[in-house]
């Protein structure tokens, strides 16, 4: 009988078999290649999907084929419901499909859509109301209608520079932007916990920096509407809003839901950009923000008229009384922007206003010189500005899928990296526990990938690519279980450690996600 001698290996080198040989490395490989194939087919069928905009369409033949031109190719899109508003007409379009699955009916006038941030400008309407009703005064301390806050350094600022984003304080409560986070990019409802009173109690606790310049704060105007309910005496920041703004102005169709059973049943799906739906939004505390609003392009029309004929209760809002950033000025929460894209056909002043929740994007956008508006609701997370802009002057709308793409593709090719050196060591370690160490870090760079990959711009495809070493891997690694001992003989110490770094990793990924 012969014997092959064994390899030698000095003290401290890795634990790394030779490939197998003969038929069990043909089986292997064979293997490899099957779970890799099956992984691809798993990415492009059920992984995360490039949406599109569909070729649905209702309303106004003309205006919905402009807004298809503005878009062009750009993924990330899967309806748009658009109107545009002059003193004389309200024009509207929907292209696309929403409801739930792949395909679904364009939406139409009725189509209810969650507003987000550009329920700050009814906020902010209420604000200049106020003003004119001699119920507050632009400078008043917090504190002064939310007593709660005396004392703290979130009382000490003014009403006016909550309206501006320039108090100083935080985009959310210290303790609410760690509770939020994860709910945020999972697609589920990161407001439902925060009640007035807890949002109250996070903002007392709130660092406040004025010399860190206009900084875009939720908490911010939160709590600039909550002062706004007291010193009106309302019951709530959604009566006060439907008798001053909504009823006013006509808007019977949008609501805010401080409780998930106030959600309209109705309601179209949201997306994120990976083509999963999100919960829908609904909270008490920071309502005045637009947690919680839900709307139809003719309510969203409707107020964007009011606005322009300068009818709309508080409309004095629009009015700019600071500079925001360059370029661009702010009234109470409207800005105002000159375009300047030198494909534009002109380069108007528009007062804007956009928003955004976990799968909806919106803006209002006025050119108050020409006498126009547009207004857009989109059910995905992909930005709906540039359309608007577009719209209103001509300009191109750009490349909103390449935007940030270099990062995200540094997020799949760590994904990919951990997953084939998982897929090298389930070939040719001795041991379990660093194959194990390798996989748990391909999921969390698969994890990752899976909320930020580039997915207005590709498909599942890439996500099929970044998850097939993986796949092979732990099919390798099932199959050479039998002859592995779990942790190798030497250095195991340093096995033992990138276990834990990597659960770390992992752990920090998951609670990020």
């Amino acid at each position: 009988m012969s014997h092959e001698r064994q390899q030698e290996h000095p003290a401290g080198a890795p634990q790394i078999a030779e490939a197998p040989r003969g038929p069990a490395k043909r089986i292997l490989v064979i293997t490899a290649l099957v779970a890799g194939i099956v992984a691809v087919v798993l990415g492009m069928v059920v992984g995360p999907q490039r949406q599109s905009l569909g070729t649905q369409v209702t309303g106004d033949e003309a205006l919905a084929a402009r807004v298809v031109d503005a878009v062009g190719g750009h993924g990330g899109f899967r309806s748009v419901v658009v109107a545009e508003v002059t003193p004389e007409s309200t024009t509207w379009a929907g292209v696309g499909k929403t409801g739930d699955g792949r395909n679904g009916p364009a939406p139409t006038n009725e189509t209810l859509y969650e507003l987000g941030s550009v329920t700050k400008t009814f906020t902010a309407a209420l604000f200049a109301d106020a003003i004119e009703r001699g119920e507050v005064g632009a400078e008043d301390p917090l504190s002064t209608h939310i007593p709660e806050l005396e004392g703290t350094p979130a009382g000490e600022v003014t009403l006016a520079s909550l309206a501006q984003h320039s108090s100083g304080l935080p985009r959310l409560g210290p303790a609410f932007a760690i509770e939020s986070l994860a709910a945020s990019l999972s697609g589920g409802n990161p407001y439902g916990p925060q009640t007035r009173d807890a949002m109250i109690t996070d903002a007392a606790s709130a660092p406040v920096d004025p010399a860190q310049g206009p900084v875009y704060s939720n908490l911010g105007v939160a709590l600039l509407g909550t002062a706004l309910v007291n010193a009106s005496g309302a019951e709530s920041y959604p009566s006060l809003l439907e008798e001053r703004v909504l009823g006013p102005v006509g808007m019977q169709s949008t609501s805010i839901a401080t409780t998930e059973a106030e959600v309209p049943a109705e309601t179209t799906p949201g997306f994120l950009a990976n083509g999963a739906s999100t919960d829908h939004w609904w909270g008490e505390g920071y309502a005045p923000t637009g947690s919680s609003t839900t709307t139809d392009i003719d309510d969203l029309a409707a107020w964007a008229a009011a606005n322009l004929d300068g009818s709309a209760p508080g409309a004095s809002a629009l009015e700019p009384t600071a500079q925001f950033a360059e370029g661009s000025d702010i009234g109470w929460v409207w800005q105002s922007t000159q375009v300047t894209n030198p494909t534009a056909d002109s380069n108007p002043t528009l007062t804007w206003h956009s928003g955004g929740t976990g799968g909806f994007a919106s803006v209002v956008m006025i050119d108050r010189e020409a006498q126009k508006a547009v207004v857009v609701l989109g059910n995905t997370q992909q930005v709906v500005d540039p359309i608007a802009v577009s719209l209103l002057s001509g300009a191109e709308v750009p490349d909103l899928g390449a935007q940030g793409s270099l990062l995200l593709w540094v997020t799949f090719g760590f994904a990919v990296l951990a997953s084939g050196l998982a897929l090298l060591f389930a070939f040719r370690s001795k041991a379990a526990l660093p194959i194990v160490n390798w996989l748990l870090l391909a999921a969390a760079g698969l994890v990752s990938l899976w909320f930020a990959g580039t997915w207005a711009s590709v498909g599942g495809w890439v996500f099929g690519l970044a998850l097939a070493p993986a796949l092979a891997a732990v099919a390798v690694g099932v199959l050479r279980s039998p002859a592995l001992r779990f942790q190798p003989k030497r250095w195991a110490w340093l096995s033992w450690v990138g276990l834990a770094v990597v659960l770390l990793i992992l752990g920090s990924t998951l609670l990020v996600i």
